[in-house]
């Protein structure tokens, strides 16, 4: 008896760890554009089972029918059936009872290039590849109910790609073989997997890699110098601004939507995307190509790597206000901070692309928890946090400012708030930021932060109180910043 309890206490963890193991192949083709990324997943069950569910997202990030994208036939698996369930983004298959299931899929394009609308959905085509992880692997039902903390340790191997053809993810660069324990949610499914003819860049920061992943011959300036110059500097100020160096591997990757030298779509378009160890750009490239943008972009999603990421919202939309209102304004504080923008570009920046925005905005005064329901579906009631949380970010660090006789700014405070967060394992949260808030301008804010951030009543900015040589006047019926350049202005740029 003694003997059989050993052995299943041995036993025990080693099946408890093979039900977080899971392994994938990915099979390069000639004709990718065609046959797309053959994908072989196998999985170890818990206990004999002739049948299994796979979880497959049919929306992500803005995409719907995404089950478009993926293929399934019974060719490549003899003896098994299976029935894709989009509207429950589940695949159910049934199989020769067993405790071990191998199965086929492929992920392919599902939409003709060029199309200047799609961001997130699959691009796979014979020169590259751009695909979501999220988009890419399938997992069993079983692992989308396990606590979001557990981690899984996902196998991949990827066969016969040739060397020319490189890979490139959030984990690991030139990978054949990767090995990655991390979370489903925030780890395999907030990546990005690329492959094919990008060219690669690599500065590192107190020893650890950092690495641009470029496609293309940009156009209008954006060479492949002014790209990857402007990304070191911006990376290289935001972990000294935060004294955070521990991200041991960091990745930027841009990939063009739609390529042209014509200027037969007259604009420029471009997102950004701060995911796992990584930041994603797509934009369209053709003569309109808008370097400002890009550094804006760029500064504004590097820096949702502390707050959004490290510092994690714990009610989404409706602390919008901070980690896209913040980060907007330190986006800006920022680049004066590092000489990327003078004093006089500072000021033009925040008057028209803040205030006067945020002021000719319809919906400005909305509340805050209506911008939890339409958020998604209104572009005004989108940039409603953004040029808020800014304009009130501008405020507080002005009112720390003037408390502390200007030995502190809000740059200590956010500072702390990434400290408290990292190490006690905090989200954030309207009350906890006031209780810190609240210490450095030594009153409370509570009713302020109600009437302005919570109901949406507007500032009134000529009448509150800023640091000597900030001053505002209506232009218009819109307030606008003004600089007495006879003064020092001591800004907190520390």
């Amino acid at each position: 008896m003694f003997k059989k309890l050993f052995i299943l206490t041995l036993l025990l963890p080693l099946l408890a760890y093979s039900q977080n193991k899971i392994n994938y192949k990915i099979y390069y083709d000639a004709d990718l554009e065609q046959n797309g990324l053959k994908v072989k997943v196998d999985y170890i069950l818990k206990k004999p089972s002739d049948t299994i569910s796979f979880y497959f997202a049919n929306e992500n990030w803005g995409e719907n029918n995404l089950f478009n994208n993926l293929t399934i036939s019974k060719d490549e698996n003899p003896g098994i059936t299976f029935e894709t369930l989009p509207e429950k983004s589940k695949i159910k298959v049934r199989m020769k009872m067993g405790n071990k299931i191998s199965l086929i899929y492929h992920i392919k394009q599902d939409f003709k290039d060029p199309d200047y609308k799609i961001f997130n959905r699959p691009r796979i085509n014979n020169t590259f590849f751009h695909v979501l992880g999220k988009n890419l692997f399938i997992v069993p039902v079983s692992f989308t109910k396990i606590p979001e903390d557990r981690e899984f340790e996902f196998s991949l191997e990827w066969i016969n790609f040739p060397m020319k053809f490189r890979l490139h993810n959030n984990f690991a660069t030139q990978a054949r073989a990767q090995n990655i324990k991390t979370t489903l949610w925030e780890g395999l499914y907030n990546s990005l997997f690329i492959g094919g003819d990008y060219r690669f860049y690599s500065f590192k920061i107190q020893n650890k890699p950092v690495y641009l992943a470029l496609r293309d011959q940009w156009q209008n300036g954006f060479t492949d110098d002014f790209l990857f110059s402007n990304l070191k500097k911006a990376i290289q100020s935001q972990r000294d601004f935060w004294k955070d160096y521990n991200q041991d591997y960091y990745t930027v990757t841009l990939t063009p939507t739609v390529s042209q030298k014509d200027s037969l779509f007259k604009g420029y378009s471009s997102t950004g995307s701060a995911i796992r160890n990584a930041f994603m750009i797509q934009g369209t490239n053709n003569p309109f190509n808008n370097k400002n943008a890009y550094l804006y972009l760029l500064h504004h999603e590097l820096m949702h790597e502390w707050i959004g990421n490290k510092i994690q919202n714990k009610n989404e939309e409706l602390n919008y206000w901070f980690s896209e209102g913040f980060t907007d304004y330190y986006a800006y504080k920022n680049r004066l901070r590092i000489k990327d923008i003078s004093t006089d570009e500072w000021l033009k920046l925040f008057n028209t692309e803040v205030i006067q925005n945020h002021w000719k905005n319809p919906q400005r005064n909305i509340p805050n928890y209506k911008i939890k329901d339409d958020f998604w579906k209104n572009r005004d009631v989108e940039k409603v946090p953004y040029r808020r949380g800014a304009i009130f970010a501008f405020w507080l660090d002005n009112q720390i400012l003037l408390k502390t006789h200007y030995k502190k700014s809000l740059d200590v405070l956010m500072r702390e708030l990434l400290k408290t967060c990292t190490e006690k394992k905090l989200k954030f949260t309207d009350e906890f930021f006031l209780d810190i808030a609240q210490r450095y301008v030594d009153k409370d804010i509570a009713y302020f932060f109600q009437k302005h951030i919570i109901s949406g009543e507007d500032i009134d900015l000529t009448k509150e109180k800023w640091i000597d040589g900030f001053n505002f006047k209506m232009i218009d019926n819109i307030p606008q910043l003004e600089i007495d350049k006879s003064k020092k202005v001591l800004y907190g740029l520390n």
